[in-house]
């Protein structure tokens, strides 16, 4: 994901500081925008299947997916694309090719200021602004989110295979190119997927497709997208491989101060932004409860 811009150098310390940056970012970018907060600045903005401490469960992609289906068969008996499955395996604590941001900045401030471990308590925070061109913006429904869903349905080699085939047509001209790759066996294979739960789809999959992330629109058929206001980018075949593409997704990043945190999350609370508005589990709500009781005691 190329065309990282930077915040301002004095990062916002108040919950209004940060509403002015928020807004003056916004009124100048033409895009649609979404955020993502993370309570440690060091953490890169990768789909959590990406994370280098994470190599063996990208390896075997296939299979955790199909291990999970396999003992919870009922929970994704409703959903009717991968894309689908993939939303809800996130929801349970799976990590996807799936990057979970929000349209509400607010909402990322909140996980920004999240105390987490000891450790990330101990750090600053991150607000990152994704300014996503139109060309990248897709909704749930989509035959590109089809295509990038439903690599986690091809095994290690088979991904390495769909390199090779690439790599082997790069230089045909553009109408060759998408027709001879769509004739190897391995892009054969994917199509027979995509086809699963799009029996019209025709095979005529731009290699490029693959590679690049989209901004996915979700149903908002699940509580919790719904209360975040959440979305995903949804990432191809590589996560943070450097392709140039005309209108790359552009980062904007608002730094947290860690001495901040504890004040703004405050803040953020007062306004009704907490753990069971965006968290509209039960269990979620019986803990906030039990918490603000120990606060009395």
């Amino acid at each position: 994901m190329a065309g990282k811009n930077r915040a301002p150098s004095k990062p916002p310390s108040t919950l209004i500081d940060f509403i002015e940056e928020f807004g003056l970012y916004s009124s100048k970018s033409g895009a649609l925008n979404c955020y993502r907060g993370q309570s440690d600045s060091s953490w890169g903005n990768v789909a959590g299947i990406f994370r280098p401490d994470l190599s063996e469960l990208l390896k075997n992609e296939k299979r955790a997916v199909r291990d999970l289906i396999s003992v919870h068969p009922n929970e994704f008996a409703a959903d009717e694309t991968m894309f689908d499955r993939l939303v809800r395996m996130q929801h349970f604590g799976l990590p996807t090719r799936l990057l979970d941001v929000s349209l509400n900045a607010l909402v990322a401030l909140y996980f920004a200021t999240d105390p987490g471990s000891h450790k990330s308590e101990l750090a600053d925070g991150r607000v990152t602004a994704f300014a996503i061109p139109l060309e990248r913006e897709k909704y749930f429904d989509s035959d590109s989110v089809s295509c990038l869903a439903n690599l986690a349905n091809l095994t290690a080699e088979e991904k390495a295979e769909i390199n090779e085939v690439r790599e082997s047509v790069k230089s045909l001209p553009e109408n060759k190119l998408i027709e001879t790759f769509n004739e190897a066996g391995v892009i054969k294979r994917l199509h027979q997927f995509i086809r699963s739960e799009k029996p019209y789809f025709l095979p005529i999959i731009d290699p490029i497709d693959l590679y690049q992330p989209y901004y996915v629109h979700p149903k908002m058929s699940n509580r919790r997208i719904l209360a975040q206001s959440g979305a995903f980018i949804l990432y191809g075949i590589q996560a943070r491989k450097r392709l140039f593409f005309p209108n790359p997704i552009k980062e904007t990043q608002f730094g947290v101060p860690q001495s901040s945190k504890r004040s703004i999350r405050q803040s953020l609370e007062n306004l009704g932004i907490n753990e069971s508005t965006l968290f509209p589990e039960i269990d979620k709500a019986a803990n906030r409860i039990k918490n603000r009781y120990l606060k009395r005691s």
